[in-house]
């Protein structure tokens, strides 16, 4: 029988499932849809995250701030996954592109605070009760994984060729109904399974350790911190950036089916399952820093895969090296933060992340979809390489990847 305190750690497994489940299904095919269903061109596409991250970019730290400040990060994470269903919801009945901005906006907004508040509230159990966070991440690989390979083939099909038979079954959903159904149906499953998270004691250690302005001036001068949020926006938002051009590229640039996408993903997010539950054992062993050097160079290769083949076969299994990169988020990055950010500012520290990074998201959607339209999904490719040299670059200069690293992997 599940131990007692260990029971939010499986909810918080669930809804690592759920959420990166509901994720994949936009990140993998919302692109194509508004390309192949509605219509939009490339500059078109990369203005919704444009015009529709702004509310983001200015409402979540807000957020954050109140969030650290009563304590309710898991309440508001309960009425941002009802009002993400809501609005992705009236996201699928729009057609129009000006509308689509509007609602596109309100969607962003609602799932804003998701990713940040709900990496805090995990860490924050795992830490509290000597947990792996690593154990409950890999489920949002799963969630990934499976839900995007199902979305893939309910559209689609699939079909395995078995000595003189064929194994599978032809696409029966429309992307449309199949991106839209999942996503909304996800987003209502963990909100009831938020239900069962613990927040009564949110409020005990809020009160605690209430900050103030100065703490937030602290958080803008921590030059560690501030290197970290510049890294991952020429890392791993540089690259899902760009990632998010895929199913365009491979379905209506390369001529591949459209559950090619399921395929790369599950090249891409396979590895993921045995790599993240021991990810701070690698990085520990291999060196924090030299794992960092090692991730970028394994990024930067595969965008150059991307940014020369034709093949379809050649671009789906660079993606093997998918889960160097993941590994160093959860493993590397939040872990980074969580050390050199005061606890009681920590929400303030994501929802800022957060933003900051839905900038940067923007910035390269529209710089991005309109290289797509001017040129080909090789453009994009070819930028984010640029992109990810800088992160390398940054990497290898660095003086508190290696002091933090050291101080990080002593402990575990």
């Amino acid at each position: 029988m599940l131990k007692l305190k260990q029971r939010p750690i499986l909810v918080l497994q669930i809804l690592s499932f759920t959420i990166m489940g509901a994720a994949g299904t936009v990140m993998n095919f919302m692109n194509l849809y508004l390309e192949e269903v509605v219509g939009l061109t490339g500059s078109q596409i990369g203005a919704v995250p444009m015009v529709s991250l702004v509310p983001v970019i200015l409402l979540t730290p807000l957020l954050g701030y109140i969030g650290d400040k009563t304590g309710k990060h898991v309440l508001m994470l309960r009425i941002a996954f009802l009002a993400t269903a809501v609005t992705f919801y009236l996201y699928s009945l729009t057609t129009t592109f000006w509308l689509i901005l509007l609602i596109a906006a309100l969607f962003e907004a609602s799932r804003a605070l998701i990713p940040a508040f709900f990496d805090l509230v995990t860490t924050n159990q795992c830490k509290k009760i000597g947990y792996d966070f690593g154990k409950v991440r890999v489920l949002a690989s799963y969630g990934f994984l499976l839900v995007t390979m199902l979305v893939g083939f309910v559209i689609d099909g699939v079909q395995i060729p078995i000595l003189d038979f064929t194994l599978g079954f032809e696409g029966f959903l429309s992307i449309r109904m199949a991106v839209f159904g999942t996503f909304i149906l996800l987003m209502l499953v963990s909100l009831i399974f938020s239900f069962y998270l613990p927040s009564g004691e949110e409020k005990k250690e809020s009160k605690k350790s209430k900050f103030n302005r100065s703490d937030v001036k602290e958080l803008f001068a921590n030059k560690q911190y501030r290197f970290m949020v510049l890294f991952v926006i020429l890392s791993l938002i540089a690259f899902e950036t760009a990632k998010a051009f895929f199913a365009n590229h491979l379905v209506l640039g390369l001529g591949a089916s459209r559950n090619i996408v399921s395929w790369t993903t599950l090249i891409m997010v396979g590895p993921e399952l045995i790599l993240l539950p021991f990810g701070s054992k690698v990085m520990k062993k291999f060196g924090f820093k030299n794992w960092y050097i090692f991730t970028m160079i394994t990024m930067i290769a595969r965008m150059v895969v991307y940014s020369l083949t034709g093949s379809v076969f050649v671009f789906a299994t660079a993606g093997i090296f998918h889960s160097i990169g993941i590994t160093t988020h959860i493993a590397g990055n939040i872990s980074f933060v969580r050390h050199v950010v005061p606890a009681k500012i920590l929400g303030l520290a994501f929802a800022i992340m957060t933003s900051l990074f839905a900038l940067s998201r923007a910035i390269l959607s529209l710089v991005y979809g309109t290289l797509y339209e001017w040129f080909d999904g090789y453009a994009v490719f070819r930028f984010a390489t640029v992109l990810l040299v800088l992160g390398l670059i940054l990497v290898v200069k660095s003086d508190c990847l290696k002091e933090v690293g050291d101080e990080i992997t002593s402990q575990t």
